[in-house]
């Protein structure tokens, strides 16, 4: 999963390049690219994280709603 978010962060930072001018991708650095890339990468995981905790409390929800169906409630 990390790779991909690797990829994602990756083609983020492609695509940025290719919507500034020539002369603008002339004044950033490689350093630079790779700074955004990786804020990017940050902002995914978060992402990434905020949706599995999503997923656990449906998890729990749902766990709960089975466990009171079987006892009759």
């Amino acid at each position: 999963m990390n790779n991909r978010n690797e990829e994602l962060a990756q083609e983020a930072v492609e695509a940025f390049k290719n919507t500034i001018s020539a002369e603008a991708r002339a004044q950033i650095t490689d350093t630079e690219y790779t700074e955004l890339a990786q804020i990017i990468l940050e902002a995914l995981q978060v992402q990434m994280s905020e949706a599995v905790e999503l997923v656990k409390g449906l998890e729990r929800s749902l766990e709960e709603r089975a466990g009171r169906r079987e006892m009759g409630l």
